[in-house]
């Protein structure tokens, strides 16, 4: 007989399920699967200290914001960080077969 895989949560699951309370059942979906949550785990911090997006308390409540021209920023910026990465690669790589 073939094995059944284990149903369990893992405990990134279940912090990326309480997490997305509040949001659509698609996007609750994704966050909570395997790769969703892990990915949402580590996403979600980053965008946090790039402000990209924003969490604000009023009268007790959090508020989340996304800051699309402070996104648009950082996609460049990484897009050129990228690039020069891939560049020095190159060079690296060239420089050993010669």
């Amino acid at each position: 007989m073939a094995k059944r895989r284990s149903s369990k949560k893992t405990y990134a699951q279940k912090v990326a399920g309480f997490a997305t309370v509040g949001l659509p059942s698609p996007v609750q979906k994704i966050a909570t699967s395997k790769l969703g949550s892990w990915l949402f785990l580590l996403l979600i911090p980053i965008l946090i200290a790039s402000g990209v997006i924003t969490i604000s308390f009023a009268n007790g409540l959090p508020s989340v914001t996304f800051n699309k021209d402070r996104a648009v920023t950082v996609g460049r910026e990484l897009e050129t960080e990228a690039f020069q990465a891939a560049e020095r690669i190159r060079e690296r790589n060239n420089a050993g077969y010669r």
